[in-house]
């Protein structure tokens, strides 16, 4: 009796410990690559396998880092609703621009988003993923966009990391699939995961503007033209 009471509390300890170490929230980098499908054109090919990004993510929060000519990063936090873009462009330094709780969700009311679950799944980069349609409706034109996600539940984010793309989603997207036009031929833009690695170096503090990112309201006028950003595309 006391081998056997001994043996169930080793077992329950057992279930204790596998619980508390599934509810840890992932932290790591995941690297997306994207290509086309439909595309006739060779070049647009070759520019888009050159679109390899990284995220950095954590809980409720993704940090994206890319170049572009010049490095931009895209901090976006789950946990005060904001989407901060910084540019560091060399010879000016780093300035950054927010997108507020508020002007995000004053935006995100203009339109609907609907998902279709499915028991449709596929390994990403190791993880189970189940297929899911998003329908984007804008309330004001009745115009549609369908994009096909592959969800994973098994990487342990927040519910809340999905806030700005596809708000209340569940689980995590590894794979999207969107229709496009691109030089009159409807091409399928797929940006999927090609590794994960799980990290527990990654802290919060790298979801934090930058301390010397200065607001780009306050960024020389010839730097705004030059990105496209003056005065009159604000």
């Amino acid at each position: 009796m006391k081998k056997q009471l001994r043996l169930m509390m080793i077992i329950a300890m057992m279930i204790c410990t596998v619980s508390t170490f599934a509810q840890k929230p992932f932290a790591g980098h995941i690297t997306f690559e994207t290509t086309a499908e439909g595309c006739s054109d060779p070049n647009v090919a070759a520019e888009l396998a050159e679109q390899t990004v990284e995220y950095t993510v954590m809980g409720n929060s993704y940090r994206l880092d890319m170049s572009v000519g010049i490095d931009v990063s895209v901090i976006s936090n789950g946990n005060n609703k904001t989407v901060t873009t910084v540019f560091n462009i060399p010879g000016y330094g780093k300035y950054y621009r927010k997108i507020t709780a508020e002007e995000l969700q004053k935006k995100q009311a203009n339109t609907k988003y609907d998902y279709k679950y499915s028991d449709e799944t596929k390994t990403i980069a190791g993880y189970t993923c189940k297929k899911v349609i998003v329908t984007a409706t804008d309330l004001e034109t009745d115009e549609e966009e369908t994009a096909t996600l592959w969800v994973t539940n098994e990487l342990g984010l927040g519910d809340d990391i999905n806030f700005a793309e596809h708000p209340d989603l569940k689980g995590y997207p590894l794979s999207t699939e969107a229709k496009t036009e691109i030089n009159g031929e409807q091409v399928t833009i797929i940006t999927s995961a090609t590794k994960i690695v799980p990290d527990k170096k990654v802290k919060a503090t790298e979801f934090l503007l930058p301390s010397d990112a200065k607001d780009f309201k306050d960024a020389p006028e010839d730097l705004k033209q030059m990105l496209g950003m003056g005065d009159d595309e604000e």
